[in-house]
């Protein structure tokens, strides 16, 4: 079972925080690791992010603004999976969304 790294920054995105990674914590496959990385939110980001309590969340935050390409950079550093999905703080995934990409790329080399 490949494990597949989930990569999130946030910056301000309170608004929809909590849908974003509840539909991440729902995935139908569940071999994951969830980074995610505060870009240096002045919202209320950071506590909705440390309200979910899951093994699978690593959770960075420096209280510095570095941008969307940094910290998609770091993300990428700190990924120990064969795979890495992106998402944006103001997105949802759909249940099968990790499974269903993974099933792909396995079966279509």
């Amino acid at each position: 079972m490949s494990l597949v790294t989930i990569g999130l920054s946030v910056y301000n995105a309170e608004k929809y925080l909590y849908l974003a990674i509840s539909s991440v914590l729902k995935q139908t496959y569940v071999n994951f690791e969830f980074i995610i990385i505060d870009d240096g939110s002045t919202d209320n980001s950071v506590e909705i992010i440390k309200s979910f309590k899951d093994d699978r969340i690593l959770f960075i935050s420096d209280g510095i603004n570095k941008g969307l390409p940094f910290r998609l950079n770091q993300i990428i550093e700190l990924a120990k999976g064969d795979y890495v999905a992106r998402m944006d703080a103001d997105d949802i995934m759909f249940p099968e969304r990790i499974e269903t990409q993974l099933e792909i790329f396995e079966n279509n080399p």
